[in-house]
């Protein structure tokens, strides 16, 4: 795959390949995101054509929709990746939470050429700001039977502050552990910060419909100040922690296919 290169992890119980899309192209993906707030969902959508991915759009409100990537498995067992692509009047929203939304094409590719179990589903989330409007209508426009067969949820928010943090007090404990021992073999920094419902996250959306969650992030105490002012802005990421999360992302989403059942 032009610019992927191939990685495999051997020190798990069984070898995981992942084709990580080359740094540069990460960070041409991350840059895309200096535009206004109206013309965000137009540009998770190319990045996501341009990766080679069919979508689909759902319409929230008059103005937005979320953005849906869907890479099918053998199985309709789904493991659903999602990030919000608005945000707020101050700064850019380059930190929360473009630094989730770009990296979903770049997740799709690691994964794409690799055997799956289950079906993958990437989400740009529109409307997060308002209560998680996005999400909640994503939710709500599953069936019963579509809702059951969600095996994880895994959200992406406000990532490349520092290193991979994930939010314990929020996900579930099992998800938790996997995405641990992926973090042991690669040898990546990961650490449980939690935070107050001031900082809220889409995990609130699926958790109300029962489905296992996942928060990962990078907000630390220090960090905070910056979400939804001037500073949240494309020089507040750390590139090397931003492209390590993505690596860590890519290869966790991989071992839950082999560890949760489809």
């Amino acid at each position: 795959m032009a610019g992927a290169w191939l990685f495999t992890a051997f020190c798990l119980a069984t070898p995981l390949e992942v084709a990580l899309v080359d740094q540069a192209v990460v960070k041409e993906r991350l840059e895309r995101g200096e535009v206004a707030a109206g013309e965000r969902q137009s540009r998770i959508r190319d990045l996501f054509q341009e990766a080679g991915c069919t979508i689909e759009e759902q319409q929230v409100d008059k103005h937005s929709g979320n953005v849906i990537c869907t890479l099918p498995g053998q199985t309709d067992s789904a493991i659903v990746v999602g990030a919000h692509f608005d945000f707020g009047e101050h700064g850019t929203g380059m930190v929360d939470n473009w630094s989730g939304t770009s990296l979903l094409p770049s997740l799709y590719q690691a994964l794409k050429n690799r055997p799956r179990q289950h079906t993958y589903v990437f989400v740009a989330f529109a409307a997060q700001k308002r209560q998680y409007l996005g999400s909640w209508r994503y939710i709500q426009n599953l069936t019963s039977e579509q809702k059951a067969r969600v095996r994880a949820y895994i959200n992406l928010d406000c990532l490349g502050l520092t290193s991979t943090k994930v939010r314990t007090n929020r996900s579930t404990p099992a998800l938790v552990n996997y995405l641990i021992r992926v973090a042991d073999t690669l040898r990546i920094p990961l650490q449980g910060v939690n935070f107050g419902q001031v900082a809220d996250d889409d995990t609130h959306s699926f958790v109300s419909a029962h489905i296992p969650v996942v928060a990962i992030h990078s907000i630390t105490p220090d960090t905070f100040p910056i979400l939804r002012t001037e500073r949240d802005r494309l020089t507040a990421i750390h590139f090397d922690d931003y492209y390590t999360t993505y690596k860590l992302v890519a290869y966790y989403l991989a071992y839950l296919d082999t560890k949760t059942e489809p």
